[in-house]
């Protein structure tokens, strides 16, 4: 295997979305990995998988382009089959999760939702040091993501759906979810939820982000 590193951030072409891997860069995966991407393109095989993927060419067949997230998160579940949709939210979006449970139970769906707050635990739980909460001397509610994955599991959800939970509580809800996870919204308390809205504004001289090309090679 090569030390060099895959970096398809820096493709100018994509021609991968054409299906042309002839002039494809050093970097490329398809040229650096084969043995992974042959791989994968087995395990599409499985039919789990291959229906899964064909689920999103069939979300993809209609409205294009003028769907919503919400309504293309309908439409999956729906051609998927699911019948019961769990929702993880952060208690910070409440409001946000009450609307979306009304919209799934009126799409014709069971719905089952639990809180981050869930459980009541707190910093202690994991031995955070009084020196870095918040604010010292005071209990600190601390996220249950594994607790949210495991009751939505244990109430049948065939498919999570996460609204909103912190960066690092999103990779503990997905690593410990049995049934499949797709995320509606992600947390950013600066960007109201639009995270991506810091990167498109780094071009402006008020950005605290350094999104310039690295002048030399850090691979």
């Amino acid at each position: 295997m090569t030390d060099q590193k895959i970096q398809c951030s820096y493709c100018a072409k994509k021609r991968c979305f054409f299906g042309d891997l002839s002039r494809s860069p050093d970097f490329c995966p398809t040229n650096l990995r084969p043995d992974t991407v042959r791989e994968a393109a087995e395990k599409l095989r499985d039919p789990e998988n291959s229906e899964m993927a064909r689920a999103v060419a069939l979300t993809w067949k209609e409205d294009y382009g003028r769907l919503t997230r919400v309504e293309e998160t309908v439409r999956y579940a729906r051609i998927r089959g699911y019948e019961k949709l769990g929702v993880a939210f952060c208690v910070g979006l409440s409001q946000e999760a009450e609307l979306l449970t009304n919209l799934l139970i009126n799409e014709g769906f069971d719905v089952v939702s639990v809180c981050c707050m869930c459980g009541g635990i707190s910093s202690e739980d994991v031995d955070l040091p009084d020196e870095d909460k918040i604010m010292p001397g005071i209990r600190q509610p601390m996220c249950n993501p594994i607790g949210q994955a495991a009751l939505l599991d244990e109430e049948g959800s065939e498919l999570n759906i996460l609204l909103g939970l912190c960066v690092g509580d999103d990779t503990l809800f997905i690593k410990h979810s049995k049934a499949p996870v797709t995320v509606l919204a992600v947390k950013d308390r600066v960007l109201a939820h639009n995270p991506l809205g810091a990167l498109y504004t780094a071009r402006h001289i008020y950005t605290r982000l350094n999104t310039r090309k690295p002048k030399k090679d850090q691979s």
